[in-house]
């Protein structure tokens, strides 16, 4: 048996830089932290679905870097399985 720990803030937020970046999503450090957080109280893999709807709408405005406001735009969209029940 193998024994696993959740990850941490700093993990998580590897993972989304990471995600990010073979992505080709251009991102602020805010947005970044709020999708940490989010990453946090939702999941992961939540998160990181958030990741390509925010890049969109930051097209659609034609923004070039994913912000605050597109973040939560897509949270405000999308919910995830806690909210939802």
């Amino acid at each position: 048996i193998i024994t696993t720990s959740p990850y941490n803030d700093k993990e998580m937020r590897k993972i989304l830089d990471i995600r990010c970046e073979e992505e080709d999503v251009e991102m602020t450090d805010e947005a970044r932290e709020l999708l940490t957080k989010i990453a946090n109280e939702t999941s992961l893999r939540y998160s990181i679905n958030l990741i390509s709807a925010a890049s969109l709408i930051c097209a659609k405005r034609r923004g070039t870097e994913v912000e605050i406001a597109d973040i939560k735009r897509v949270y405000s969209l999308f919910i995830d399985l806690k909210r939802s029940t």
